[in-house]
């Protein structure tokens, strides 16, 4: 046991309360200690005095007030120096953890040479294209402070910690009287995932934590150093979860990433190609993010996937459900928010004519670079391909053939406008064997040929 006030007679059978009081000091030298006698004796205090004892109290003048009062004495006393105590721990692990010369002898740093350091981190999230990081609030500071001091884990004892950012905490514990570094190593981790329960017990926070191993007060600053560095990766890793400072990967330089080629791609898969693969397009984007941990990209790719989604007419939900807190998730939902989209604007285009005309509307804007034919469609949609034509024809004023034609050059203008295919490669994208055949029905529609129009767009 550690009490903080021990009160006993002096004269004892075995031990007295002089030689009691110094064995109590020697373990913990802030223990107060009250002693009782029957009688004054000079000598006695003298001894009392040189060990320590706070004070005492004559059995025969005992009443419920005298105890009363010094307690009360006692009680602010200890918060006095316990509030100091803090204060000066503080003070000493902000020195240690930024490296700073001790002044203090190593011997006489309070916090013992067996040590551990918890960095505890407010998850940020992703919203309208922004990385959020969001403060701890003075509810949640309480809840944090009180689960740090919780001593249900003996043998690993709290010492200070300190915020060092608005979201990230530093803690110091201690270890006591462990041989086994399994052991430790294993208590440190189990210490770690308590927190974490705790914390998202209590106040419904998302928090990752990064521990090390048994370390000394020397390595606290290095340690803690790595530790505010990894952290920053904290959107790459699983939700709630401890890790390890040696299990966590060292960071490596990035490859630099040119956004401009992507994000072309992404809109010319959008526009020109099969609109639909602009969700696994991005869904790759991310994967490789994630397994390169390439968080520079991450972060830059973000504000350009948002602004092309407000382009394309996609709408960002106002709630607090809609955070996003993993590289994955974010991924994720962008890639579906395009889908979204791109499904949205096709139904558009289709919404004034019937379910059937709608779906072969669809299916050919899927489709257009394939070789379509009215009895492929009339095997699909299971009927008359010649009437599927009539009804097709009556519906939008073409004939589906007229329909696909106008497709493959709308989407051979836009190959053509954006400078990355010559006329051969657009040809073949849009669905035809030729560039010769090609180039006669570009003339016919567009009234100049491909070769014209891609220099005339290259010249203005």
């Amino acid at each position: 046991y550690r009490p903080e006030i021990v009160i006993s007679d002096i004269r004892m059978p075995g031990m007295d309360g002089l030689e009691l009081t110094r064995i109590l000091k020697e373990k913990n030298k802030d223990v107060v200690v009250i002693l009782m006698s029957a009688y004054k004796d000079f000598e006695y205090a003298k001894k009392g005095i040189q060990y320590g004892v706070s004070n005492y109290l004559l059995k025969h003048e005992l009443k419920e007030e005298t105890i009363l009062s010094e307690l009360d004495m006692v009680r602010e006393k200890l918060n006095q120096e316990k509030e100091q105590k803090k204060i000066y721990q503080k003070h000493l692990m902000r020195q240690l953890i930024n490296g700073h010369k001790m002044t203090e002898k190593r011997e006489e740093i309070p916090f013992g040479n067996r040590l551990f350091l918890l960095l505890l981190h407010k998850r940020s999230y992703v919203r309208n294209g922004k990385i959020m990081e969001e403060e701890w609030s003075d509810e949640e500071k309480n809840a944090v402070e009180e689960s740090f001091q919780d001593e249900s884990l003996q043998k690993c004892i709290y010492r200070s910690d300190v915020q060092v950012t608005g979201n990230n905490w530093i803690v110091l514990y201690q270890l006591q009287e462990i041989a086994s570094k399994y052991t430790v190593n294993c208590l440190i981790k189990q210490k770690s995932e308590q927190l974490i329960r705790e914390l998202c017990r209590i106040s419904s926070l998302h928090v990752q934590v990064i521990y090390s191993y048994e370390i000394t007060p020397q390595e606290i600053s290095s340690t803690f150093r790595k530790m505010a560095w990894q952290i920053r990766y904290a959107c790459f890793w699983k939700m709630d979860r401890a890790y390890s400072v040696l299990e966590l990967p060292e960071a490596l330089p990035e490859e630099r990433k040119i956004l401009n080629d992507r994000i072309k791609q992404l809109r010319s898969t959008f526009y020109e190609e099969s609109g639909e693969r602009s969700g696994e397009l991005i869904r790759e984007w991310f994967r490789e993010i994630e397994q390169e941990n390439q968080l520079e990209f991450f972060r830059e790719i973000l504000p350009f996937l948002e602004q092309l989604l407000q382009e394309f007419g996609g709408e960002e939900e106002e709630s607090e459900d809609n955070r996003l807190w993993t590289v994955k998730e974010v991924g994720e939902y962008y890639a579906r928010c395009f889908e979204l989209v791109y499904k949205r604007l096709c139904e558009q285009k289709t919404k004034n004519y019937s379910r059937l005309v709608s779906d072969v509307m669809q299916y050919l804007q899927k489709h257009y670079y394939e070789d379509v034919s009215l009895d492929t469609l009339g095997e699909l949609f299971q009927m008359n391909g010649s009437y599927l034509g009539r009804v097709f024809r009556k519906e939008t004023g073409n004939t589906v053939l007229k329909y696909v034609t106008n497709l493959r050059i709308e989407k051979a203008k836009y190959l053509l406008r954006s400078r990355n295919y010559t006329v051969s490669e657009t040809a073949y994208r849009v669905g035809y064997q030729t560039s010769q055949y090609f180039s006669q029905i570009f003339m016919k529609t567009v009234g100049v040929s491909p070769q014209e129009y891609k220099r005339w767009e290259e010249k203005n």
